[in-house]
């Protein structure tokens, strides 16, 4: 980064001072936010990493992710590049005994035949990804951000930005205190999830698409398990992804419609298991000990911009997506991968992190993966969404003809390990 006489280091556990001068400014403390914030740090820059759940009292940010709505009990898939983005950040050893790998993917649609099956040795890798406990991966970012001096966190909200004279001047609003500050930055990273308030607060639009399902989440155990196996298996009402977790235990996903997700919910255990049994047609020999699940609405949100003045969007604030193939959570760790990229490379040229010109090469470059992986993940919900749909006999030979050419397969496992288009540096393994 330039030097600057305004601009402090600070350590994780420093208290915020108003009028202090970071080069980025990050709202939101989920993954993708402390992702982005350890990147950036990386880099060079100093950091402000705000998000209520630190808390105004906490006297380290590793004390409180479970309390965090972004660390709810849930499985999430990590595609590989995402591992590898984790690994440079030094948050991944926090975490790695507790993922399960990811070795092969069967997809299959309930009440037709035809499957596709994956393999991560026919691919020339040894996995697709992992799957983790977002409580376990929510500790081992909050470590990671916690180990850097770069980083100043606050359990404020950053409410508003207003650009002006060369920086962008935020509001930190402490809800526990009540007290305010007002902070400096070259630029405004927007990294509080899918109903950004502050988003929304900066006039930046969305396209919101309701899919009218709901997502339940919870942790089961198979009679008799596929070894490092993901299923995802395709209904009339949604699709329904399994997870693997290590020995019998199953993370699952099950999206549907509204009523039904209700309905489920309500089932007892042996119901709950039942259903779920029926749903894979005998696979996996059944189910056992059904943990709590959790409900979460579907939507789709699409930001009409992710860049603005010395502002930049990133993950759900960005795009929110369908759960359906694992892609929302990925896609925002390389929104944070190819944010800090731009920002280190504008210091090595003498730029600072708000430019016009660091912003638009931002938006360029991610503008061809948002699209891509918008329309896939929306084109896989309306294609199996429907059981009447002219297309719906062409499904199953269409799963055939994939799971027999291997180009096509090939294609597919590189959009499931995040290695479409232009890659950043950390998703490759190499570190800032």
């Amino acid at each position: 980064m330039p030097a600057s006489a305004d601009i402090v280091r600070l350590h994780a556990r420093s208290p915020l001072v108003a009028g202090t001068r970071f080069d980025v400014a990050v709202a939101g403390g989920g993954a993708v936010g402390a992702a982005l914030a350890c990147a950036l740090a990386d880099s060079g820059a100093s950091v402000l990493l705000a998000d209520p759940w630190f808390g105004a009292a906490t006297s380290s940010p590793a004390l409180s992710p479970a309390l965090s709505p972004a660390f709810a009990p849930r499985p999430i898939a990590l595609s590989l590049a995402t591992e590898r983005v984790l690994a440079a950040l030094g948050g991944w050893e926090g975490f790695a005994p507790a993922t399960t790998p990811i070795e092969s993917i069967h997809v299959s649609e309930a009440g037709r035949f035809g499957a596709v099956r994956l393999g991560a040795a026919q691919c020339g890798v040894e996995r697709f990804g992992s799957v983790v406990a977002a409580d376990a991966l929510g500790q081992a970012l909050r470590g990671a951000v916690a180990r850097r001096d770069a980083i100043c966190c606050t359990g404020g909200r950053i409410v508003d930005a207003h650009p002006g004279d060369g920086k962008v001047v935020s509001r930190v609003v402490d809800d526990a205190s009540g007290t305010s500050r007002h902070i400096d930055a070259s630029l405004v990273a927007v990294a509080d999830g899918g109903r950004s308030e502050l988003r929304d607060a900066l006039g930046i639009d969305s396209a919101v698409r309701d899919y009218r399902q709901r997502a339940i989440a919870a942790v089961v155990e198979a009679r008799a398990p596929r070894e490092r196996t993901a299923l995802e298996r395709f209904t009339t009402d949604g699709p329904v992804a399994l997870l693997p977790m290590g020995g019998k235990r199953y993370g699952l996903v099950w999206s549907c419609g509204e009523a039904c997700a209700e309905a489920l919910g309500r089932l007892d255990e042996g119901a709950f298991a039942a259903r779920l049994a029926a749903v894979f047609g005998g696979r996996l020999g059944g189910f056992d000990a059904i943990g709590e699940r959790a409900l979460f609405p579907l939507r789709c949100v699409r930001a009409k911009t992710i860049v603005a003045e010395r502002v930049a969007l990133v993950g759900n604030a960005a795009n929110q997506l369908h759960p359906v193939a694992g892609q929302g959570f990925n896609l925002g760790v390389r929104d944070a991968a190819c944010l800090a990229e731009v920002v280190a490379a504008a210091g090595r040229e003498g730029c600072e992190p708000g430019a016009p010109s660091v912003l638009a090469r931002y938006r360029r470059w991610r503008a061809p993966d948002h699209a891509a992986v918008a329309r896939f993940t929306d084109g896989l919900v309306d294609l199996f969404g429907h059981r009447c749909s002219p297309i719906a006999p062409l499904r199953a030979p269409a799963l055939v003809a994939l799971d027999l050419v291997p180009a096509l397969k090939r294609s597919l496992a590189r959009r499931a390990m995040g290695f479409v288009g232009r890659v950043p540096r950390l998703a490759l393994g190499i570190r800032a």
